[in-house]
């Protein structure tokens, strides 16, 4: 079996402690929406090229509001620019953390698979000699069992 990189338990009490932490990040962002994908579809993307041209404008529209006609709210414009570059430092916070998670979730989980191989194939030889191995050896074995795709299906 290959090196075990990933030996830890996140004991309750912790689980709990980052699950309560968590909900506290969202009680200070309650202004957080969730967008529809045809909304987000939809939506002018403000990649990192374009930090510099929404900058500019915003000093733009500040520096120059004599030639900004009066439906372009400045203020919102303003607010909006600033809470983009506030949000930008804690997306780059949350997206570590996230890959951190994501990252040990499959360390542990391909460990984990590559040891429940190996004791299922201890499992199935020792079925041959145990008669109180097969059962939970047939139970496994369900995971591996493939659906035959009638000619039926494969006409609608």
């Amino acid at each position: 079996m290959s090196t075990n990189r990933v030996s830890a338990i996140l004991n309750d009490a912790d689980k709990t402690a980052v699950l309560e932490a968590l909900a506290q990040v969202k009680e200070k962002m309650p202004f957080l929406i969730n967008l529809t994908g045809k909304e987000r579809h939809r939506s002018r993307k403000m990649g990192a090229k374009s930090v510099e041209y929404v900058n500019l404008n915003l000093q733009g529209s500040q520096s120059f509001a004599s030639l900004i006609p009066p439906n372009v709210d400045i203020d919102e414009f303003s607010k909006d620019v600033t809470l983009v570059n506030q949000l930008m430092s804690v997306r780059i916070e949350v997206e570590a953390l996230l890959e951190g998670i994501d990252d040990t979730m499959l360390a542990a989980g391909s460990e984990a698979m590559q040891c429940a191989d190996l004791v299922y194939s201890y499992l199935k030889t020792g079925a041959k000699t145990n008669a109180g191995v097969k059962g939970i050896t047939a139970d496994i074995a369900k995971r591996f069992v493939r659906r035959v795709k009638t000619t039926e299906a494969l006409k609608a």
